[in-house]
């Protein structure tokens, strides 16, 4: 084995080939030869290394490794020369260094001026922070997968942060499909493999809310098979909050389909919503929730069944969206307590105490919470307006069931239903359908939870009615 001696500092040692014995350095006038300046990376770690540890001994050279390359090595040095205790060496002290990485290094640092080396260092720093990241929200990611659904899941894709970037051209605002009321995420439309992608990213601004509703989104969405929900490719975890990627449509929201949010005028493809239609669009999501309820062994509420995160694709079909809020009821339990910040319009009265002062509210959430919430698709699909102004005409809840109450008993619930509705009803049996939904509706706007139907019951209801029609 051929190597080189330095004893009790660290100094650049001459390649065997410009030695003719193998014992003996030759050096030129200022102690370095031209192999040795080829290889300043490696001499500058053994410098740090002298430096910190200055008073051991240590031998540098080459070694064979087991696949018959050579590789550099630091070792103590252990000749049987007398030192005192202060120069024994404190520690074994081993840096390996494969020889072709040394010209990697002269290349990054030796021979390249300031700026380009602060580059390299940011650029390897970027390189382990991304890293850290991906590390935290997998493990975070996979932990919850577990927790939920006993490590049942579909896979999904990992894809790189640059990958996403230039899917959606930097996340251009153009090319923004629909954004959060809250205004904590937006959904981008994506091209990536010759592929339509929409990509759901939040803002980090909101780094707390934000990084608990993307790990839920996920957890819930990986879950999923169901064809009215929307389906999850795969994510990004390269980023401080993840980034979601999912099926791609010409989305638009219930309250832009029904004409509600500034969108008066259809799309051409779009034609106006008959009572069939919305008893389809009501029947499909309440069988959807249902499969949340009853599908898993630990029951999800969705808990924010509201007509903005009910999408449609160009094909007219609904597809619920968005788990950021969802909740998972523990195997053998009935309910689960939590904080929700929700509009008050959709907020069921066993979570807010204003509504009913009798009865005990502790947060407690289970899927009689997404029946309530479910009566706001209700009357939307119903009266072609959108829940919060019912609320803020009325001014309770109470008042709101009151008014709907009168006009049911008395025949007239034609007056505040949608026009388009009133005009399709071309025989009395459909009135008496669209009375039978309208009841339907106050069942599930009921105060006591108690009283609601269940989800699977709704679904029956509402299919009946659908095929009367």
């Amino acid at each position: 084995m051929e190597e080189g001696v330095v004893r009790n500092k660290i100094q650049p040692v001459v390649s065997p080939k410009t030695s003719e014995n193998p014992g003996e350095i030759k050096r030129n006038s200022r102690g370095f030869s031209s192999w040795d300046r080829r290889r300043s990376g490696w001499f500058l770690a053994t410098r740090m290394a002298g430096e910190r540890w200055p008073a051991s001994k240590l031998q540098i050279g080459t070694k064979l490794d087991q696949n018959g390359g050579r590789k550099w090595e630091i070792w103590p040095d252990d000749s049987n020369e007398s030192t005192s205790e202060s120069e024994s060496t404190p520690a074994v002290v081993k840096i390996k260094i494969k020889i072709e990485h040394s010209v990697f290094l002269i290349n990054q640092f030796a021979v390249r001026p300031l700026p380009q080396m602060c580059s390299i260092i940011r650029k390897f720093k970027d390189r382990t922070d991304k890293r850290t990241l991906m590390l935290r929200n997998g493990a975070t990611v996979l932990k919850e997968l577990i927790a939920s659904s006993h490590g049942k899941y579909n896979p999904y894709r990992i894809f790189s942060a640059k990958e996403l970037e230039i899917a959606t051209n930097n996340y251009d605002g153009r090319e923004v499909i629909k954004k959060c009321i809250f205004h904590i995420y937006k959904l981008y439309k994506g091209f990536w493999q010759e592929r339509l992608i929409s990509v759901l990213k939040f803002d980090e601004s909101y780094s707390d809310s934000a990084y608990r509703y993307s790990i839920n989104n996920i957890v819930y969405a990986a879950q999923m098979d169901h064809k009215h929900i929307l389906k999850l490719i795969g994510c990004c975890l390269e980023t401080p909050i993840p980034i979601l990627v999912f099926e791609y449509g010409e989305y638009r929201t219930l309250p832009e389909r029904i004409g509600l949010c500034g969108n008066p005028q259809p799309r051409p493809q779009f034609e106006p919503l008959r009572l069939k239609h919305r008893l389809k669009i009501a029947m499909d999501i309440a069988h959807t929730l249902a499969y949340l309820h009853v599908g898993f062994p630990r029951p999800i509420v969705f808990r924010q069944v509201i007509p903005s995160r009910i999408l449609f694709n160009e094909e007219n079909v609904a597809k619920l969206f968005d788990f950021s809020l969802s909740i998972s009821i523990p195997e053998g339990e009935t309910h689960i307590t939590d904080c929700l910040m929700q509009p008050r319009g959709y907020c069921a009265p066993e979570y807010v105490p204003e509504y009913v002062p009798e009865y005990m509210r502790t947060g407690v959430f289970n899927e009689k919470y997404d029946v309530y919430t479910f009566s706001a698709v209700l009357l939307e699909l119903l009266t072609g307006q959108g829940s919060m102004d019912l609320l803020h005409t009325h001014g309770s809840v109470r008042h709101l069931i009151e008014h709907l109450n009168n006009y049911l008993q008395n025949n007239r619930f034609t007056e505040i239903a949608d026009p388009i509705i009133v005009q399709d009803l071309s025989c009395t049996e459909k009135e008496h359908q669209l009375q039978a939904c309208a009841r339907l509706t106050l069942e599930c706007l009921n105060e006591s939870a108690v009283d609601r139907p269940t989800m699977v019951d709704v679904t029956k209801r509402l299919r009946q009615i659908y095929c009367s029609l």
